[in-house]
């Protein structure tokens, strides 16, 4: 025996039996060869129970086990065996173990075959070798007479009968089925999940015709605590070459059937509810792949090592996106993987404004001048509700939103603040200049720009006096008539804005709707009769350098990047040496 032969599993004496037995009853259930030719059919390999009874009679194919009932004799087996009364009777006959046996002639006849859910790997297998496809224009050709046909049709059923001798030989794929099998009641929670929940189901009474399985006292953490891997060790003298072997041998297999194996990562993190409703080739990847991570962990827990995954085993792997110390923990994991697809929700900027009036006001400059939702932009606006939520309270003054800013900096979202010059926001401020990151030591929390002051208000920095008078009487509905001298006086006030709201109340005996302010505000900006140019007033030049922000903030893929972005001078001043703006990276 060569020392390739002795790197291959094999499949271990009464297999059925070690099956039904010990391993594999409860969470994938076998299937009669009704239920398993829908499952293979589901899965784009085409195949009736006619012709699985075929392959067995070929010997290229064979069930986990048959029940050899004789015509009109009932049997009903109890799964898991209790004891092997069953195979000695003859009720049972344990075909995985690919013993010498009469084959039914027909699929009609007493008894049932029962096949493995995994064992769909080794059918892509046969089918391949054993299903022709045939270019019928060529029976058209002239030029071939008939006779030259059955020669080639001679010549193909030499092929096809040495093949079948090779395959009758082989039995590696055969048995990685079975071990698949065999630790599916262990492992395939584990695969069953999205990386940071499992699925499996526990309890219940399921029967057919000739079995019944009863797991109603049957508890997956109970079995799983109580599991040894030694037991699947021993009973397929693995060692850690041949399961090596067969897991990438069956990870290879996946990956090259899988037509959306390029998207494996993000795949991984979709429900499992979703990914049932793959269709054909996909959807019998993901048994396969299934099969493949149940081989991997077993791995890990016989010789502890971590194989690669399973659409990373083929080739070289140069750079690792993202790293595989990231992979540990499935939320970052998968962070990155949907920054590689520009799928995360995340706005790449965040945008804190004072109130709901200058909400209002930017919200329609970004859908009127800039022509798309603030949204579309990556920007997320949030109203503070006053300087005061802004710049906290006595045990933390002047810091408090620092603190969510460089919360929102340690992910790669910028945060801009944009502030009336009232209360204390001159000091928050001036706090940006010395605010450390808390959350990495490389930078200090934000950028000082970052922070922007009105120089007196929103209203009286972007809008003339002209502009708001005519807007006071606009939203007065003809309560009330001001006038640019109205305005100018409140301008040169202590407080403005609070000597606007006094202006208002008193000739209408309430305070103004700001809402309904800035919307005509901004409209009477953006008219094309405005006499001043939209695009020269202090907000759209705000408006423009954060929408540049977050056009030109790439989400990292990889720790690396997001480690050389945290360090640059675009999140925050860079402590100690200083360095010139780079570009971010993605």
């Amino acid at each position: 025996m060569d020392a390739m032969t002795t790197e291959l599993l094999d499949i271990p004496a009464n297999a059925g039996r070690l099956l039904l037995e010990r391993g594999g009853t409860f969470l994938c259930p076998l299937l009669k060869a009704n239920d398993f030719a829908r499952y293979c059919t589901e899965r784009e390999h085409p195949i009736t129970p006619e012709r699985l009874l075929a392959f067995e009679r070929l010997r290229l194919f064979f069930p986990i086990f048959r029940i050899a009932a004789p015509e009109g004799k009932r049997i009903q087996l109890h799964l898991p065996l209790r004891d092997d009364t069953p195979f000695r009777d003859g009720a049972i006959v344990d075909t995985a173990s690919r013993p010498e046996y009469p084959v039914p002639d027909d699929v009609h006849s007493g008894g049932e075959a029962y096949y493995s859910i995994f064992q769909i790997s080794s059918l892509t297998f046969v089918l391949s070798q054993f299903t022709a496809k045939v270019s019928l224009e060529g029976f058209l050709d002239e030029v071939k007479p008939e006779a030259q046909w059955t020669s080639i049709g001679q010549q193909l059923g030499d092929v096809v009968r040495a093949g079948v001798d090779q395959a009758r030989r082989h039995a590696y794929r055969p048995a990685v089925d079975l071990l698949c099998q065999f630790i599916s009641d262990r492992y395939y929670p584990h695969v069953r999940g999205n990386q940071r929940s499992i699925l499996f189901t526990e309890g219940g009474f399921v029967f057919d015709e000739w079995t019944v399985r009863n797991a109603r006292s049957w508890r997956w953490h109970e079995y799983a605590r109580n599991w040894s891997p030694c037991d699947a060790e021993t009973a397929f003298a693995l060692t850690p070459a041949k399961l090596r072997h067969a897991y990438e041998g069956l990870a290879m297999l996946q990956s090259r059937e899988d037509p959306i194996a390029s998207w494996h990562q993000l795949v991984q993190f979709i429900a499992v509810a979703e990914r049932d409703r793959l269709k054909g080739a996909a959807l019998c990847a993901e048994t396969m792949r299934y099969g493949a991570l149940m081989l991997r962990r077993l791995y890990k827990d016989l010789y502890g090592e971590d194989l690669r995954v399973p659409n990373e085993v083929h080739g070289t792997v140069i750079t690792h996106i993202p790293e595989l110390s990231v992979r540990d923990d499935p939320l970052r994991y998968l962070e990155y993987v949907v920054n590689r697809y520009d799928l995360n929700p995340r706005p790449k900027l965040t945008l804190f404004v004072e109130g709901p009036s200058e909400e209002i006001a930017v919200r329609h400059i970004f859908e009127r001048y800039f022509g798309a939702n603030a949204g579309v932009h990556g920007i997320e606006i949030i109203v503070l509700g006053g300087v005061d939520t802004a710049t906290g309270g006595k045990q933390d003054r002047y810091r408090a939103i620092l603190r969510l800013v460089d919360y929102l900096h340690h992910h790669q979202t910028f945060a801009f603040v944009v502030l009336d010059t009232e209360g204390t926001a001159v000091q928050l401020k001036r706090s940006t200049r010395e605010a450390l990151s808390t959350l990495h030591p490389g930078r200090y929390t934000t950028r000082p720009d970052y922070v922007h002051l009105w120089r007196v208000s929103f209203e009286f920095d972007n809008f003339s006096n002209t502009e708001i008078a005519y807007a006071l009487t606009a939203i007065s509905g003809g309560g009330a008539r001001f006038r640019s001298a109205d305005i100018a006086a409140c301008r040169k006030d202590k407080v403005p804005g609070a000597a606007l709201k006094k202006l208002y109340a008193s000739r209408l005996g309430y305070k103004p709707d700001k809402l309904a302010l800035a919307r005509i505000l901004v409209e009477a900006m953006l008219s094309p009769t405005s006499r001043r140019n939209a695009a020269k007033r202090p907000i759209m030049k705000v408006l423009e350098r954060i929408t540049r922000l977050a056009a030109f903030n790439p989400f990292p893929t990889m720790q690396q990047s997001w480690e050389y972005n945290q360090r640059s001078n675009y999140l925050g001043k860079r402590r100690g040496k200083k360095v010139p703006l780079r570009d971010l990276e993605g």
